[in-house]
């Protein structure tokens, strides 16, 4: 059996930039304007962002 996965925020100080957040406090235009042209995927919710620092857990992915 495979160990569970970590889903902890790797940058707590900023958490406040990351999209969850953001989307918990209804900000919907902020979130349009940083998930555009992304580059960076959370490993926690599978949420796709322009900047890593938008994110708890980030990856960067190649666009193609």
């Amino acid at each position: 059996m495979s160990e569970p996965v970590k889903t902890e925020c790797k940058d707590p100080a900023g958490h406040w930039l990351h999209l969850c957040e953001l989307r918990k406090q209804g900000r919907q235009k902020e979130l349009s304007d940083l998930m555009e042209d992304p580059g960076h995927r959370c490993l926690n919710c599978n949420a796709v962002a322009k900047h890593a620092k938008n994110l708890c857990n980030p990856s960067p992915f190649i666009k193609i």
